[in-house]
């Protein structure tokens, strides 16, 4: 594992607290894709048993976070290519632009209010150069979208794949020289939402969700 050490827990930690730390190490980056994850590390730094470690790590296994064979160390999960081209990127496309069909009758300006407010912390992010916070905001922009369709099975189906993409975006991330294009491109989506042409707004979202995937493809295939 990297130089990054957990808090030590002052009071008996919950598995799901466990959970969240370890998440927050990922997706900030202090733990990386490819690194591995040691139970015994984490319970001497933490001050805890193992057994909520194993519990946590499972949890995060299933989310397709971490990688675990047995007999072999726990690992940070990686995104290939192949999987963000053959499987993110057609599932993305699926959910988001039914969402938005259905959505697209009930966004008002209170709705668009709220996705211009995230593409507003998206640009304070960017001019801090916080990729981090840049990533939540874009998939809490989406996110929003899709939950606009008022489809509780919809909103399961995303949140199935959502830590998976959070992990590809932050992989991705590293690739981008100018961080400014990430609110720009929201800005350019959400003025054709506004205008209200569902063809406009189709063609824009699967164009913005294809490019955004470009830097990662040009340097992992």
């Amino acid at each position: 594992m990297t130089e990054f050490r957990f808090d030590e827990q002052k009071t008996t930690s919950l598995r799901h607290k466990i959970t969240d730390d370890i998440r927050r190490a990922i997706f900030q980056g202090k733990i990386k894709p490819g690194d591995r994850i040691r139970e015994v590390d984490m319970a001497k730094q933490m001050g805890i048993s193992r057994g909520p470690i194993r519990e946590a790590m499972r949890t995060l296994e299933q989310e397709g976070i971490l990688n675990s064979q047995p007999y072999k160390e726990t690992m940070v999960a990686e995104i290939s290519a192949e999987e963000v081209l053959e499987i993110l990127i057609p599932i993305r496309l699926t959910i988001e632009l039914f969402a938005i069909r259905k959505a697209l009758p009930n966004i008002d300006s209170e709705k668009i209010e709220k996705l211009a407010g995230i593409i507003a912390e998206m640009k304070e992010a960017s001019a801090q150069k916080n990729l981090y916070k840049i990533v939540d905001c874009d998939l809490l922009f989406h996110e929003y979208l899709v939950s606009l369709s008022d489809m509780p099975n919809l909103i399961g189906t995303w949140s199935s794949i959502f830590n998976r993409i959070r992990l590809h975006f932050i992989m991705q991330g590293q690739t981008y020289e100018e961080l400014n294009i990430l609110w720009k491109t929201h800005e350019k989506l959400l003025e054709t939402i506004k205008e209200g042409d569902l063809a406009a707004i189709s063609a824009e979202l699967t164009s913005h969700i294809k490019d955004s995937n470009l830097g990662f493809l040009k340097t992992h295939v």
